[in-house]
Formats: C-alpha cells, structure tokens, sequence
C-alpha cells in the first residue's frame, strides 16, 4: 500500500485537490469549499440565494430556511402551485406556501401550535432536524450518520449561517434516502433524480470538483443474485456519472489518471484514463500477475511501480504522453521502500532503502543525497530529516537544491537504562498541516523557506486560533504516552496548553495520567474543543469531546462505543471525573 507525505493527503474517495475557504463551522472536506458548494446548489437549481450573492456569512431566519428548503428537495414549484394550509399565524406571504408545503409533508412542526418562528434565526439543531425528517422517518438526528451531536452544539455556539446551510444541503445529497420505508438504497442526490429535479449529467456538471468521486466497480445481480455485470463507473453523492467503454477494466488505487484490466483477463494492460469520459488509451502491456501502482504525478509526467512477473523484475517507471521510460531497476525491499512518498509542488521524493533516495521530477530521475531520516517535504520544496539518537534528536531542513537552512538539537529526557529503549522513544516529528510540524521533539513552522521552532516542548496535536497562538496537546519531556486502536498506537497528553507565536508557553488544564488526551478539533478565541480517548471493545478506543472554555472543562459529547460500553450516563461520569481532578488541583493550590 503506497504512502503518501506531503501537505495535502490524498484520503477516503478519491477527490480533486481540496477546497480552501470554508464558510461557517460545519466542514465537509469536500474537494470544493462553501463557495462552490453553493454554486453547485445554485446551478441544479437548489440554492437561489439574496440579491447579494449567497451572502454565506449571513444568519438565516426559520421563514428564509423554508424557502431554502424547499427548493432543497426540488419542491418549489409544487409549492407555488398549490394551496398549502398551515395553522401558523407568523408567517410573512412570501414564505407563507413554502411553510404551508413543509407543513403538509411533515417536514416542520413550528416552535407552537400556532406559532412557526417566522423571524426567528433558525438553529443548526432545527435545521438538521429539518434534513433528518426530509430523507428519514424520524423527527432527530441523534444516533444518525448525517451530522455529528458536538457538530451541531459547537456550530449553534458560534452563530449558525448560510454557509453551514449550504454545506449541510450538499452533505444531503450523498446521504441515503429512507423516507416513507423506501429501501432502494437510493441517495438522495439519485432521488431528486428519478423525480426529474436535474439529470444525472447536470448532476455531474455542477458537482465534478466539489463534491468527492469514486472510481469503482458497479457489481450488479439477478433475484437469485448471480452476477450480471461489473462496469467500472464513477460515482458522485452515489450517482452513476461516468461508465467505462470497455469491460473488464478496473482502478489503479490512488488515481482517477490510470485503469487496468482486471484479473479475469490474461494479461495485465495498463491504460490512461480520462477520468470525466473514462476513455481509455493503453499504454502498457504486462503478463498475467504482474502489478502496477501509480506513486505521483509532476506536472505532465507520472510516475509507477512496475512489477513484471514473467522477469521477476521491479521497476520505476515514468509515463510522459503515450511513452513508458524504466528509470530505475529495483530489488522487492527497494520497491516495497518505494512506496512511501514525499510530495511537493516542485516534485516527490522516494526513498528506496535506508540511505538511498530519488527525487521525481517533471523531467526525469535524480539521485537524492539527504534521505536518511528524512520526515516532511513542503509543498515549497523543503526537505525536513530527524536522526535519532538514544541522547538527543537532530531536525534538519534543507532547500529543494538540497543546501541546509537550519538544525535543531533536542535532548531526550527520556528515562530509561537500555539505550535502544530510550531511542526507541527519542522526540521526533510525526504530524504536519503543511506550515506546521509538530510532535514529541516540539513545535515548527515553515517561514519564508527556513525552519523556525516554536518550542522544543512535546506537542501531539495543535491547531492555531486567530491570534495567531497555537493550543496543543502536552506532556512532559520524558513522558511517552501511547494508547492503542485496531493494533494502531496514538499518541497522547495530559496537558492542554498555549503556546504564543514566540514560544511563551502557558498551561491552561493538566489531567490524571489515567486520562488520555489525543487531539485538539479546533479552537475559536481561546475555546478549545479537543476529545479524550478511552478503550473500548475489542482492542478499540472510543472517544469523548470535552470544551475548554473560560476555565471550565466540558464534557460534550461521545462516540457510540463509549455508550454501549460505559452506558448512558458516561457524560456524566467523565465529567464528575475530570470536576474531582480540578477540583483536587485546586485544592492542593
């Protein structure tokens, strides 16, 4: 399984690159942001918006959420066309036959028997409720997977807008369809059209970089389920866009560039796809057995590992056009090293053994000199490596043209008599946004090409509020606290703290040991959201949100395994919890 390293990681469906400007608390992670989310409601005719544009930064009032969500559900038309009563005595005429249609279809209910809230700024609580009844027979979310409980109290506590309207409105569209006991197993993107709101290609049009694709086999069977068909499509929002001409074809994992024939035929063939037409040009041809993985792509040229079972051979191959070079003969152990790669915009980085690496560049192969240790490539180009050592950390950066910029000792406080114990544990960088690197050899970031440490304090996850101060997970220096999920180890704290652009450090909450703190979600004007891990069923961990807020921790919500095993009171009792640990603190001050 190929590894990739870089500032924007490729993960779940295959998507275009991410989108940048999130609008609103509510984040989908879509390849397009709230903007294009927007216009692609705008454009299958969903959205309409104000006479200001999508005015996404705006509150919406209950009787502006009936119109939206009316033409949400492709219903606006039916809506003006007919004569909808409503028992509500508040609603203004404009909204009066898109509450009166929402009314008739059980789709609201007001805030009284008479009364709908006309004025009122609709919450995200109301407006998830409004979704959940529109493709499922139930009046709550709750226990759902559309929308997340801590999502919707952290959103209705920094003021619900449009924008996170708009994005809740284009998460529906990927969100099955079970209204009325309907078990097609329908989206309810591929709802809206079977009742002929847009088409499938106006579908495909308006949604291709915002909403993410995948590129699958569409395995289909008779009533006594034997397999008909196996066409390789794309999908969007579960909606069939795109099918491939030829049979018997299917993804090369990573990309939507490559298909390959399936393991039905007796040779491997290699194509380049075009991935909105899924047309196909081949381009290499293999023995039956053989493999191809796709590793990157730099400007027109890409970049695969080949294996050729009749030789026996493996090889890094780069494809420019209709011509596949061999750049490089590989042993198994090199191929298999291979598969982890750095990627900037200026090119990638493989590593082939221990020492030896390679960058990948739009021209060709070059040999890589600083590939031991390294850890991080920036999207500039920036070359970060760490040496461990039972005493000490080396963090080293270099240029794209391999010149060093900057280095940073840390010492190990681990303790420990067995030096392959204490190097085992030796501080080192394991996490990145891109600007920033952080672990347990401390905080940098990337400023105008160089290196800069923040500090050299234990940071297991960190995220940066407006002021440009940064709240993080923390230990102490000679603490290496790991819990485990799925056979998977985390890292994890007993500390929330804040660290200022300088690196003046203040601790704002310490925790038992017994009490694992893992990631910090995000933090607004020194409001920290961050979850607490806890072990669950079968070597699995589940996790509470807690809010750090003027002070107090809060315990907001927790995933459905800390119920099932902790029962329904388990808010409670962490919370208690963590109270009696303050409370001690306090006391012991």
């Amino acid at each position: 399984m190929k590894k990739f390293v870089s500032a924007c990681l490729m993960a779940g469906l295959l998507t275009c690159a991410a989108g940048a400007a999130q609008v609103g608390t509510i984040n989908n992670n879509y390849p397009g942001d709230t903007e294009a989310q927007a216009q692609m409601l705008y454009d299958l005719g969903l959205f309409k918006g104000t006479d200001k544009g999508f005015a996404l930064e705006k509150s919406m009032t209950r009787a502006e959420a009936s119109v939206m969500l009316t033409r949400l559900l492709g219903a606006e038309k039916t809506a003006l066309a007919g004569n909808w009563k409503h028992p509500f005595t508040d609603v203004p005429q404009w909204a009066d036959k898109y509450v009166g249609w929402l009314y008739q279809n059980g789709l609201t209910k007001g805030v009284s028997a008479t009364l709908y809230g006309s004025q009122r700024n609709v919450t995200c609580d109301q407006y998830c409720i409004f979704l959940t009844r529109a493709h499922l027979d139930a009046d709550s979310y709750q226990g759902t997977a559309f929308v997340d409980n801590d999502e919707v109290r952290q959103t209705d506590e920094e003021g619900f807008i449009r924008g996170d309207a708009v994005s809740l409105s284009a998460r529906l569209l990927s969100t099955n369809y079970a209204k009325n006991g309907d078990e097609s197993g329908r989206s309810v993107a591929k709802k809206l059209i079977d009742d002929g709101v847009f088409t499938g290609e106006q579908l495909k049009n308006a949604a291709w970089d915002v909403l993410p694709r995948d590129y699958s086999k569409d395995y289909q069977y008779d009533d006594k389920w034997n397999l008909i068909a196996s066409s390789f499509v794309c999908r969007i929002a579960y909606v069939t866009v795109a099918q491939c001409p030829i049979d018997g074809v299917q993804s090369v994992s990573g990309t939507d560039r490559y298909a390959q024939s399936d393991m039905r035929q007796s040779d491997l063939t290699l194509y380049r796809m075009d991935s909105k037409t899924m047309k196909l040009t081949q381009v290499l041809s293999l023995p039956k057995e053989s493999s191809v993985e796709y590793l990157s792509s730099v400007g027109g040229t890409d970049y695969l590992l080949v294996f050729n079972k009749e030789t026996e051979t493996y090889s890094l191959c780069s494809v420019h056009g209709d011509t596949v070079k061999t750049e490089l003969t590989l042993t198994e152990a090199q191929q298999q090293a291979a598969n982890t790669v750095y990627q900037s915009a200026r090119g990638c980085i493989i590593c082939t053994d221990e020492t030896t690496g390679y960058k990948l560049t739009e021209t060709g192969v070059e040999p890589f000199n600083m590939a031991a240790g390294i850890c991080q490539l920036t999207e500039d180009g920036m070359i970060i490596t760490q040496k461990c050592t039972a005493d000490e950390t080396v963090l080293t950066a270099y240029n794209w043209d391999g010149q060093k910029t900057d280095s940073y000792a840390i010492s190990n406080a681990y303790q420990s008599d067995d030096a392959e114990v204490r190097k085992h544990f030796a501080p080192q960088i394991f996490g990145s946004d891109g600007a920033l690197f952080w672990g347990t050899a401390g905080l940098y970031r990337e400023e105008n090409g160089r290196l800069v440490q923040v500090t050299d304090s234990p940071v297991i996850s960190v995220k940066q509020d407006a002021d440009g101060a940064y709240y993080a997970v923390s230990c102490d220096k000679s603490e290496r606290t790991e819990y485990y999920s799925d056979a998977i180890g985390y890292m994890a704290g007993d500390m929330l703290v804040r660290i200022a652009p300088d690196g003046t450090q203040t601790t704002l909450a310490t925790l038992d040991d017994d009490i694992l703190i893992d990631e910090v979600k995000t933090v607004k004007s020194g409001a920290v959201r961050f979850t607490i891990a806890i072990p669950t069923e079968g070597h699995r961990s589940g996790h509470y949100t807690c809010l750090l807020k003027d002070g107090r921790i809060t315990v907001r919500s927790a995933t459905n395994d800390v119920f099932y095993i902790w029962g329904n009171d388990a808010l409670e009792n962490e919370q208690e919890k963590i109270d009696k640990i303050i409370a001690n603190q306090k006391g012991e001050e």
